[in-house]
C-alpha cells in the first residue's frame, strides 16, 4: 500500500432525510489533476446510487419538493434549491457569503451571511475575540446578519455581534444560540434566544457552549455543558419544554474517535423520530447510536460499527457506521452502499489493554506488520486530548504497517469514553497521559514481536505536544520521532492560538499574568536541550489552532542543539491537513512521514 491509496477513495457524509424517505447524502471523491480536488455531489440510494447533481454541494436539506444546498460562488457560499419534479438547481441568495441556514415549515429559509465582501489586503480592526479560527482565518467581525427568505424576499432579521452560531425552525418563533456579549463570547459562553413576534427573548443558557439544535413536538432538545471540570467536561442532552431545561442524558455525546479518512459534515444529534430522541455517544472506542425517551430511559442501537451518522425517514433508521478497517458506508432497510467495497485492503487491530497500578486501565491496539519480527514499532498519540481511538479507520497508521512497522496506539487518561472521571486531566498533562502511554508502550513490548531498540513515537495536535514532551524527558527512549502541529511553548500559544486563552485555561487553570511558571513548566521547550531523538517536525503554515511558530520554535531549538531534525512547512493548510488538505499535499505529508522511518527507524 502507498499513499495514492487516498486517490482511489470515496468519501460519505452530509446524511438526512430525502424524498420519499430515501436517504440523501453527498459524495466526495478526488479528481487528479494539478492540482488534484475534490468534488462533492449530491446523491440518493434506492438501492441504487442516485446523483442528484454533478456540481459542488454541500449541507443538503430537503422539504418537499426541494432540495436546498450550498455551492461555492466565487469567495462564499450560496444558497441554491433543486426542484425534484425537474429542472436545473435555482440560486436563491446573492449575497458575499452564506455562513448557515435552516429551512422552515413552509418554505421559509433563515440564513446567515457577510454583509459585505471583505476587502483582500485591506487593514482589519478587531474588538472583540476570537478574531480567527482554524480553516476560516480572520472572522468576519460585525460583517454578519441574519436574513429571512420568503417567496423570493429577502428581509434583515437580526444584525448584532456577536451574531447567531446555530438556528432552528418552531411555531413560536426562531431559536438561536448566540453569546450575549464579546465578553460571554471570549468565554465560550452561550445563550439560547427566541427570535419571535415580541422580538428577542433570552430562554437559557449563559455558562459555556451550546449546539445541536433540535425542535419537536415535545419541546427542544440540544447539547451543552458549563465546563464543570475543565476541558474534558462530558456533554448533556436537554430537553427545553415549558420554560424549564432538564438534563436527560450525558457522556462523550458525539463521535469523538480519531479518523483521517472522513470528508465534509457529518450529524450526529440529537434528532426527534416520535418515539425518542437519538443521539451519538462515544463509549470505550466505538461510537453508539442512542434512543433517549423523555424520561431519560436510554437505548443503545445495533450497528455494525462506530455510527458517524444518521437519518430516520418513513422508511427506517439510516446509518453511515465506520470501523478500523473501512471508511463510512451506508447502512438502512435498503440494503448497504460501500462506496469503498474492494478499493482497499485494512488489517484488523489487536486489541489489548494495560493494566496501571494507579488501578485503571488503558485500552489499546496493536497494528503487526507481515512476519515474525521482532518488528520496530511506532506508538502513535491522538489529538484532543479528548478524543480517541477506536473502531475508525486511520490510512496513516495503515501505511506505516504496510511498510514493515508495528503501530501501538491506545487511549490514556484524558480520552473520551470512558467516564467523566477517565476523561480529567485537571492539569496534570505530561503526568497522567505520560504514565499511561509509557506503561501502554511497555505492555505491548513485552507481549507482542516488537523490538525495544526500534521504537518510534509520533503524534498531531496534543499527540504533537506529548511527541515533545516524551522525547524531553525520556531522550533515550526513542530512535525516531515525528511531531505534527505541535505545541512546544504554552506562553506564546496563548495568544497565538485561535483558542489559545480558554483552551490554556480550561486544560491547566492558568493564565500567563497569574501562574506563567505553570505554563512555562507544562511546556517542552523547556527542556528542549534534553532532547537526542532525531525529529521530523511536521506543521502547516496557515495552521490557526497550533500556529506554525510552535513547530518553527521547536525546529529551530533542535537544530541549534545539533539534533538531527527536518522541517516539513505546508503552505495554505490549516490544521485539518491530515482529514481535508489538498489531496497532493496530504500524499506529500504522508510520504515525509514514511522516508524519515525508513531513514531513522
Amino acid at each position: 500500500m502507498e499513499p495514492e491509496a487516498l486517490f482511489k477513495l470515496r468519501f460519505l457524509s452530509g446524511l438526512t432525510e430525502g424524498p420519499e424517505g430515501l436517504p440523501l447524502f453527498v459524495l466526495t471523491d478526488i479528481l487528479e489533476g494539478d492540482p488534484p480536488r475534490y468534488r462533492s455531489r449530491l446523491a440518493l440510494f434506492d438501492g441504487a446510487l442516485r446523483l442528484l447533481t454533478q456540481e459542488e454541494a454541500k449541507r443538503p436539506r430537503y422539504a418537499d419538493p426541494y432540495v436546498y444546498f450550498l455551492r461555492r460562488v466565487g469567495e462564499g457560499d450560496e444558497l441554491f434549491r433543486l426542484d425534484l419534479r425537474g429542472g436545473e438547481a435555482e440560486r436563491l441568495t446573492e449575497t458575499p457569503g452564506v455562513l448557515d441556514y435552516a429551512v422552515g415549515p413552509s418554505g421559509e429559509v433563515a440564513f446567515l451571511a457577510l454583509k459585505e465582501a471583505p476587502r483582500p489586503g485591506s487593514p482589519r480592526r478587531f474588538e472583540g475575540w476570537p478574531f480567527k479560527f482554524d480553516g476560516r482565518g480572520l472572522l468576519p467581525e460585525g460583517n454578519v446578519a441574519l436574513y429571512l427568505l420568503k417567496d423570493g424576499e429577502k428581509r434583515l432579521l437580526l444584525d448584532r455581534y456577536p451574531p447567531p452560531k446555530e438556528m432552528a425552525f418552531a411555531p413560536e418563533g426562531l431559536y438561536l444560540v448566540m453569546p450575549e456579549d464579546a465578553k460571554a463570547q471570549a468565554a465560550w459562553r452561550d445563550t439560547l434566544f427566541l427570535l419571535g413576534e415580541g422580538g428577542l427573548k433570552r430562554v437559557y443558557g449563559g455558562h459555556g457552549p451550546l449546539f445541536g439544535l433540535e425542535w419537536s413536538p415535545e419541546g427542544l432538545f440540544f447539547l451543552g455543558h458549563a465546563f464543570e471540570r475543565g476541558g474534558g467536561t462530558e456533554a448533556r442532552l436537554y430537553h427545553l419544554k415549558g420554560g424549564e431545561a432538564r438534563v436527560l442524558f450525558t457522556g462523550s455525546l458525539q463521535n469523538s474517535i480519531n479518523s483521517d479518512l472522513r470528508f465534509g459534515a457529518h450529524f450526529q444529534g440529537p434528532r426527534w423520530g416520535g418515539d425518542g430522541v437519538y443521539v451519538v455517544r462515544t463509549e470505550e472506542g466505538v461510537a453508539r447510536l442512542y434512543r433517549v425517551g423523555l424520561d431519560g430511559e436510554a437505548e443503545a442501537l445495533p450497528a455494525s460499527g462506530s455510527v458517524l451518522s444518521f437519518a430516520r425517514t418513513s422508511r427506517g433508521l439510516f446509518l453511515l457506521t465506520e470501523g478500523f478497517t473501512h471508511p463510512a458506508r451506508l447502512e438502512g432497510p435498503l440494503g448497504t452502499y460501500d462506496p469503498n467495497a474492494g478499493v482497499l485492503s485494512l488489517a484488523e487491530p489487536v486489541p489489548t489493554a494495560w493494566e496501571s497500578p494507579e488501578g485503571h486501565r488503558v485500552p489499546g491496539w496493536v497494528l503487526l506488520p507481515e512476519g515474525e519480527g521482532p518488528h520496530p514499532v511506532i506508538l502513535y498519540i491522538h489529538g484532543g486530548p479528548h478524543t480517541a481511538f477506536g473502531a475508525a479507520p486511520m490510512l496513516e497508521l495503515q501505511l506505516f504497517r504496510a511498510h514493515g512497522y508495528a503501530v501501538a496506539f491506545c487511549n490514556p487518561r484524558g480520552s473520551t469514553g470512558y467516564g467523566q472521571e477517565y476523561a480529567l486531566l485537571e492539569g496534570a498533562w505530561g503526568e497522567r497521559d505520560e504514565r499511561d502511554l509509557l506503561g501502554f508502550l511497555d505492555h505491548v513490548l513485552a507481549r507482542f514481536p516488537l523490538d525495544p531498540g526500534r521504537v518510534g513515537v509520533a503524534g498531531g495536535s496534543y499527540g504533537g505536544y506529548m511527541v515533545n514532551w516524551l522525547t524531553a524527558r525520556h531522550p533515550e527512549r526513542f530512535k525516531a520521532a515525528v511531531t505534527d502541529r505541535s505545541i512546544c511553548n504554552w506562553l506564546s500559544f496563548f495568544g497565538s492560538s485561535d483558542i489559545g486563552p480558554r483552551f490554556t485555561y480550561l486544560e491547566l487553570f492558568a493564565k500567563p499574568w497569574e501562574r506563567p511558571e505553570v505554563l512555562w513548566e507544562k511546556s517542552p521547550l523547556r527542556l528542549v536541550h534534553r532532547v537526542k531523538t532525531p525529529t521530523l517536525v511536521v506543521h502547516s503554515e496557515a495552521d490557526h489552532r497550533c500556529p506554525i511558530d510552535q513547530g518553527e520554535t521547536w525546529y529551530t531549538a533542535l537544530f541549534h542543539l545539533g539534533v538531527k531534525v527536518r522541517f516539513f512547512r505546508v503552505p495554505e493548510e490549516g490544521h485539518e491537513l491530515s482529514r481535508s488538505g489538498r489531496p497532493d499535499r496530504r500524499l506529500a505529508r504522508l510520504r515525509a512521514y514514511l522516508d524519515w522511518w525508513r531513514e531513522n527507524l
